[in-house]
């Protein structure tokens, strides 16, 4: 466990005002559907494949966000983890999404994001039931990504399996 979670781990009391964090991204279109990212000092990209009129170098912004959903529980599971003080072999994720491109192309009355979603989440640990029970409970209320998800109204199905 890092020293910065173990730091938030025994400080960790419940808090009455909103602590606010701010999250910022720049984006400078390169043509062919293809963006250039900023996110603090690091660069990213995103595009389309060659078929939809990009040129296939980089994940979609959709893609992207399947992505940052793996990562945002990840470290959400590790933190409660290191909070429940259950040892952590190994996390691995597997986000499949599914959207109705109608609603992006304008061509029907259908949103444009995802209409379902499913995320494996594998943990390696030895911890008994009723404690990786709770990591998972505590993991899926505390997960911002997941809610956002869950809050579109996208039918999400999240998927646990420990050992």
């Amino acid at each position: 466990m890092s020293d910065i979670v173990q730091q938030q781990r025994t400080t960790l009391r419940p808090e009455r005002e909103p602590w606010i964090k701010s999250v910022r991204a720049g984006g400078s279109w390169q043509r062919s559907m293809t963006t250039d990212l900023t996110v603090r000092s690091f660069a990213l990209r995103t595009d389309e494949p060659e078929s939809a009129g990009g040129t296939n170098s980089a994940p979609t912004p959709m893609e992207m966000i399947a992505a940052a959903v793996n990562g945002c529980i990840t470290v959400v599971v590790e933190t409660v983890a290191a909070e429940l003080g259950i040892s952590i072999r190994r996390i691995e994720t597997a986000s499949a999404a599914h959207m109705d491109v109608r609603g992006f192309r304008g061509t029907a009355e259908v949103s444009p994001h995802f209409v379902d979603y499913t995320l494996t989440v594998s943990v390696g640990t030895d911890a008994a039931p009723h404690i990786t029970e709770e990591l998972r409970r505590l993991s899926e209320k505390r997960c911002p990504a997941v809610n956002l998800v869950r809050d579109a109204g996208v039918a999400f199905t999240l998927i646990w399996n420990f050992g």
